[in-house]
């Protein structure tokens, strides 16, 4: 392939393009969260959900340009697709805990059920949220005990803040 004069293989191509695209998402994403946040308390709620995002689409973008150059260096893909999906399928049973932990956070925070500093009361646990993530939940009680609850475990919040 020939651009402004210059020779570049196909898979060279893809490789930069893969690059651009990424750098372009990123930047799109902390301009997008940057104008969002700017002066709101769901900040830290904000910058957690980008990050979410930020990672799968870095992953995607990695996963799709490393098809596309393989098959353009001339390998026959179908196996390796077929493996990805079979070792997606047993990495998914295999954490389906964590998995579990991570889409019960991301509703958590995109359904604002709860802030940090809010006094709630979560698995029996009565006490100030100190810091949510997307896999768990930090609570500090009045005795000043710090209990960390896997968000997947969580069934029913009581918000006294609210």
């Amino acid at each position: 392939m020939e651009i402004l004069g210059y020779t570049f293989s196909r898979a060279f191509v893809i490789f930069v393009a893969a690059i651009i695209f990424w750098v372009l998402t990123q930047l799109f994403s902390k301009t997008f969260i940057s104008s969002i946040t700017a002066g709101a308390s769901s900040g830290k709620r904000l910058r957690t959900l980008n990050s979410l995002v930020r990672t799968v689409a870095s992953t995607a973008i990695l996963v799709v340009a490393a098809f596309m150059i393989v098959r353009e260096l001339g390998f026959d893909i179908a196996p390796l697709i077929a493996s990805a999906g079979i070792a997606g399928l047993a990495i998914g049973f295999g954490a389906q805990t964590l998995v579990k932990d991570i889409f019960a956070g991301a509703f958590i925070l995109i359904e604002n059920q709860f802030d940090e500093g809010d006094e709630v009361e979560i698995s029996e646990k009565r006490g100030e949220v100190t810091k949510i993530t997307l896999r768990t939940v930090s609570i500090k009680d009045k005795d000043g005990a710090l209990h960390i609850i896997p968000n997947g475990s969580i069934k029913m919040v009581t918000n006294f803040s609210k």
